[in-house]
């Protein structure tokens, strides 16, 4: 095989194309890593044909071979043959991170990046702090997410001139659940991003800061966090609803009430009593009833009620609900 090899290799440099394209074919067929060092010269070629079966070799033969052959790619001046070599970057786990780190500085921003997913994944302490310190934000931004990043790092990249290197560090402090000053984290509410993890850290960290923030929610946002609610949070007894009211944040438990049953009626019945929950949210807390409008509890708690002569709107809701009951009945 090694003459075969060579003879191949040699015919690499034939005037007729057709030579070349032969000896191609055969040092792909003999599947041997060691062809790796004849393809490199046709990385030059000014035929993309070559260029591409070089490529193609490089992919599946570079990781073997090991750094040297991934940096006849990340050295080259051609841009698809860098962006080649970047993808190759992980491959080479740990042995990759020196070059990955120079990488970072390439003028390609997808070279970059896949230098950086590289680093991410196999990265050192030292890489890692190259990239907190990095010029471009992009790099930046994809430091915070790493493992290694400590409380002061992600704090300081909180005051990061780069929004997207803020929202990430931001993320990743949600995402650990640190326990950090609430105001680092208020000012976030006011650019709309990660509404519901940051309703969720303040509850359980600041609870006494709920109410300042209801003050910042807009509709989305109380879509957002019932939506919460209702996908995981299964009973009133579960501490977050005890801090929604607490703070008195009664509508949004009025708006998770919607999707529960008779198990949670000692709440609903004092939610759609108390006046400080939003009378609309009141009335679609009766409406959702009208289902059950027969059943005996139902209808005591409602003559109660009613006897606490409610506002006019849950008047008609109440009437609705006894309606209801006698068309069940009957």
């Amino acid at each position: 095989m090694a003459g075969e090899l060579d003879r191949a290799m040699g015919r690499l440099k034939h005037r007729d194309i057709r030579t070349r394209r032969r000896a191609v074919r055969t040092l792909v067929e003999l599947e041997d890593p060691e062809s790796l060092k004849a393809f490199k010269s046709l990385l030059n070629d000014e035929d993309s044909w070559f260029v591409s079966k070089a490529l193609d070799a490089y992919r599946r033969w570079a990781p073997i071979v090991g750094l040297d052959a991934v940096e006849d790619l990340t050295s080259h001046s051609s841009l698809n043959v860098r962006r080649c070599g970047a993808n190759l970057l992980d491959s080479l786990g740990e042995d990759g991170i020196s070059t990955a780190t120079m990488m970072l500085d390439d003028g390609d921003s997808v070279v970059r990046r896949k230098a950086a997913d590289a680093l991410l994944a196999h990265g050192n302490s030292e890489a890692i702090k190259a990239m907190h310190h990095h010029a471009n934000d992009a790099i930046r931004s994809l430091a915070m997410r790493h493992q290694s990043c400590t409380t002061e790092q992600l704090l300081n990249g909180l005051s990061d001139t780069s929004n997207t290197v803020q929202i990430e560090a931001l993320r990743a402090l949600l995402n650990r659940n640190e326990a950090v000053d609430v105001s680092v984290i208020m000012p976030f509410f006011s650019v709309q991003s990660e509404t519901v993890k940051l309703f969720l850290w303040v509850a359980k960290h600041h609870p006494s800061n709920l109410p300042t923030l209801a003050e910042k929610l807009g509709p989305q946002h109380f879509h957002d966090i019932t939506k919460h609610l209702r996908t995981n949070v299964e009973s009133s007894s579960d501490v977050l609803i005890n801090t929604l009211l607490e703070a008195n944040m009664h509508s949004i438990v009025a708006r998770w009430l919607m999707g529960k049953g008779a198990k949670e009626d000692e709440l609903r019945w004092e939610m759609i009593g108390n006046e400080k929950v939003d009378i609309i949210e009141r009335s679609k807390l009766l409406e959702r009833l009208l289902g059950r409008a027969n059943e005996p509890e139902l209808q005591a708690n409602l003559e109660k009620f009613m006897a606490s002569n409610p506002p006019d709107l849950l008047k008609v809701a109440c009437e609705n609900l006894s309606t209801a009951a006698n068309e069940l009945s009957s």
